[in-house]
Parts: C-alpha cells; structure tokens; sequence
C-alpha cells in the first residue's frame, strides 16, 4: 500500500449495488501488517465494524452483518516513519531472491525543511468548460494559489485558442500576488477552441534550467486538441523538446471518456516526470482535485535514482521526488543466497545533494511471501506505461504476457481459463431426481475448481492503458468476501476473453440435465 498524506488507507467494496445480489451471512476479517510500528487504525464512518491491534506492527479489523451494508469499507492507519536510510524485507524461492525498500524519512529526520517550487497552473476554459465545470475548477485553483507558502513562484495561464497569462514572468506567492492572481481565476469565463499545445509550450518557456527550485507544473482540460496543434503526437514532441528544465507535467482529465484522448494525456505526463489522473464533475470533484494537488504540493526530496548492490529488474512504485506524507517503495531481483545488499540512494534535497548508503544484512522471511508478486505488478504496471509512450511492440507485450502467466496476473494479453468439474455432479444430481430431491440437485452448482490465467492471441482492446486487473485469488493475500458458487462461474465467465467452443463434456453435461429433467416430469 502507498502513503498518502501521512495515510494508507485500504477501501473493501461491500455495499449493496444490485437489488438481485443477497448475502445472508457476511464475515470481514482483514489483517493489517506494517513494516514500522502502528500509531493508529480506524473505520471513518462504518458502524459496525471491530478493531484490534494484535501488535505492534499487527492489527485486525472484523465486521459482520446479514446483509451487505450500505457503504464501502474503509480502513485507514497511520504508522512510524522508516528510519533515515528505510527499512528492507527479503523473500526467496528457489534460486531467485527478491527485496522491498520502503524509504519515507520525515522532514525532522532529514533536519531540513521542505524544497521550494516553482509552479505554473495551466487551465482549460474552451467552450466545453462552460457552467459547473469552469465554477468548480475556479473554486478549486483559487484556493490553491491562495495557500501557496510564501518561498514558492508561481503563475496562471487559461487556454482556449489562445493563452490568458496571469503574468509574463513567474511571481513569488506573497499576499498581493495570491490575492491578484485568485481574482485573475475568479474573472475568466468558458469559451472557444482547445489549443493545448501553445498553452504548455507558454508554460515552458518560464522555467530557468538553473533554478534551484523544484518545477511543476499542473495541467487541467476536458477535452482534445481542436486549435493549433492538433496532431497528440506532433503536441508530445514539442513538449519534450522544450522541456530542458524537466518540468513534471501533473495532469488533471476532468471528465474525459474518451480512451484514445486519455492515452494521449498519460503519455504526454508520464514523458514528463508526472502522471495523469481522471476526475469527473460531481459533488466530490473539489475535493479529489484538491487531494490530488496536495500529495504533489510539498517536494521533501528529489532527484532520486536508487541502486542495490548485486541486484536487477529495479522497479519504482512512485516518483522519482518524494512529496511530504508519502513514501517511496522500490522493488528488485537478487539471487538467492545473498548474504548482504547494499542501498545507495542520491538524491537533492533542500541543504543540497545528499546520499543516503546502508549494508541490509539479507533475512528472507515466509512472511514477506507477498514480495515477489508485488515486483511482477509493479513491472507489469511499468510495461504497461512504457507502452502508452513507446507504443504496442512485441518485446513489451511478450515480457508483459510471460511475467502474467509466471505469477497469476490477468492483463489486456492473458485471460482466466475457468475449469468447470461437471461428471461428478450430473451423476449425484440424477441420483437425488429419482429419490425425488430434484430441486435440491438444480440447486447444487458446479463449484469452480480451477482458476487458471492464460495468453490471448489478441491484442489489448480499449488502448494500451487498460489496466492490470487484480490478480488471481490463489495470487493474492488481499482480503475478498466470497460470492455464492454461481455468481462466481459468471464473474469468471465475462472476466474471460479467450472464448472456447463446449467440449464433449460439456455437451453430455447438457444432455444428462435434460434427460433428468425429463424424467422428473413424467414421474
């Protein structure tokens, strides 16, 4: 799990969506397992819900209830920092070995105050912004600016056809400038085309390659490029040429739907040090906006770049600048038999460049069993970006099938074989129809006995960012309600998208029914 503001939270979707779905016994027992110690655990808002600290490092949450609540469940804790060079835990199966690095030293551990930044908001007011969006977005960057500390620079440019600039330079964030600029937001209407590409370029342009400040930017629209520049690809390589201050590009789609759009987007952030996020207008769009910004707000370190001696496959979870409330969790290989690993980490951070070196004596523990499919997902997740940016090869997809198929992922390019025991059942169930139970023999459904991920011969549909869906259950020690027996066989039935013609078992299956339904009747 990541840290967010200071938070993990973990959310159980539980409540009840589907007037035709019943759970007449419901039973959650959910473990919490930390690497540093627990200071606090909690469910905001669900009654009902138990919990227990087993440990210092180990607490439980249970509930139960006879039907399914009219909420998610929400757990949200709160643990020590890792001490200033992190904490490393070790797993190892057969010949290979495999690491986690948690690293999220504080402010008061690094005996520095936070990096200053230098911002620029980069706005969409097109026609399609008109009425709640354009509100919603004015309260939201209003309140930003206004709460910009006092060290940061900062400006705002709106775009539709042409760019609306806040100010020409970058201005320091003092109280006449923050409240100028919040009038500037609060002024400007919605109208016009979408000329993405000369807004960015206009932010660009502001940046000093030498400032010592960290840049960002933060990018908002609701639509696709109609003015200017309006090829994605031509509008992405602008970006990239005129970024020589790598500037991290965080990205706002508000209300986007349509896919090929949003690659566009995720490409054109993830190129530039950021990601996307996906927000839709609604009552909680404020909020998540703002939740958004705050995680990205506070630059602690940056500049990272990780390195372990006698390891490889190095895979990042996060950034490669790690904000205020958040930490940093890298993954890697090493063989196994390791008897030390060694952590170098350089990094800036506001006293100037600093590293940050420790010798991990290796202890694999059966506890940290979780590790190795938590480098596949993360590896996986990294292919799938690189393919938004680098396109859909062959070599991304057969590393992204074969890691799939290794550790029980299902993605775009593996489905589930669901297999089915039939035999068994047919003969029971004509057994009872001629005790005359055949309404107990209908009512007993084939459990699924076998969940399997397979390769598809077909490409990802929907684009290259479909994401990586959950793992297999037997892949996974997250905590699931179990679904009654016919439920899960069609969960599992659309999860899959390698579709196979009925076997001859499956056709005796068909007729054995048929024949005991038959007979059933006539008696």
């Amino acid at each position: 799990m990541k840290k967010t503001l200071g938070d993990y939270e973990y959310a159980l979707s539980l409540r009840e969506t589907d007037v035709a779905h019943s759970v007449p016994d419901l039973s959650v027992n959910i473990t919490v397992a930390s690497v540093n110690r627990i200071i606090s655990l909690e469910t905001p808002g669900f009654e009902g819900a138990g919990t227990k600290y087993i440990s210092s490092t180990e607490a439980q949450v249970t509930y139960g209830a006879k039907s399914l609540p009219d909420m998610d469940l929400r757990i949200v804790f709160t643990t020590d920092s890792t001490s200033l060079s992190g904490e490393m835990l070790f797993y190892e199966t057969g010949a290979q070995g495999y690491l986690m690095h948690v690293f999220s030293p504080s402010v008061e551990d690094l005996g520095t105050a936070a990096l200053d930044k230098e911002i620029i908001f980069v706005i969409d007011k097109s026609g399609s912004m008109r009425g709640d969006k354009i509100a919603q977005v004015q309260r939201v960057f209003a309140g930003i600016v206004a709460d910009l500390p006092p060290d940061d620079y900062f400006n705002v440019i709106f775009f539709d056809r042409q760019s609306v600039i806040f100010s020409d330079t970058l201005m320091e964030a003092n109280t006449q400038t923050k409240a100028d600029a919040a009038n500037f937001v609060n002024a400007l209407g919605a109208d016009g085309g979408t000329n993405i590409n000369e807004a960015l370029l206009t932010a660009l342009g502001m940046f000093e390659q030498d400032s010592e400040r960290v840049p960002l930017i933060v990018f908002l629209t609701d639509g696709e490029p109609t003015d200017g520049v309006t090829s994605p690809y031509a509008i992405r390589d602008n970006v990239k040429a005129a970024n020589g201050a790598e500037v991290s590009i965080f990205t706002i789609a508000f209300g986007i739907e349509d896919e090929a759009n949003y690659d566009f987007l995720r490409a054109l952030s993830l190129e530039n040090c950021g990601v996307a996020e996906r927000f839709y207008p609604g009552n909680n769009a404020e909020t998540e906006m703002n939740t958004f910004y705050e995680t990205i707000s506070t630059p602690v370190i940056t500049d990272m770049d990780f390195a372990y001696s006698g390891s490889s496959d190095i895979v990042n979870t996060g950034y490669n600048t790690l904000f205020a409330g958040s930490d940093a969790i890298i993954l890697a290989r090493y063989p196994a038999g390791t008897k030390n690993v060694g952590s170098s980490i350089d990094a800036v951070t506001r006293t100037g460049s600093r590293s940050f070196d420790k010798t991990f004596p290796v202890v694999p523990r059966s506890d940290n069993s979780f590790v190795p499919k938590l480098w596949a997902h993360t590896k996986i997740r990294e292919l799938m970006d690189r393919m938004v940016v680098e396109g859909e090869t062959d070599p991304i997809v057969s590393e992204i099938t074969d890691l799939s198929l290794e550790f029980g992922f299902v993605t775009p390019y593996t489905s589930l074989f669901v297999e089915v025991p039939v035999t068994d059942k047919i003969s029971e169930a004509t057994t009872e129809a001629y005790e005359g139970a055949w309404e107990d023999a209908v009512a007993d459904e084939a459990p699924v006995e076998a969940v399997t991920p397979v390769a598809t011969a077909t490409s990802a549909s929907g684009g290259a960012d479909a994401p990586v869906v959950a793992p297999t259950p037997e892949a996974t020690s997250a905590p699931r309600v179990s679904e009654a027996p016919d439920e899960v066989s069609a969960a599992a039935e659309e999860t899959a998208t390698d579709k196979k013609t009925p076997g001859f078992s499956a056709l005796f299956a068909i007729a054995g029914l048929a024949a005991v339904a038959y007979l059933v009747r006539r008696r």
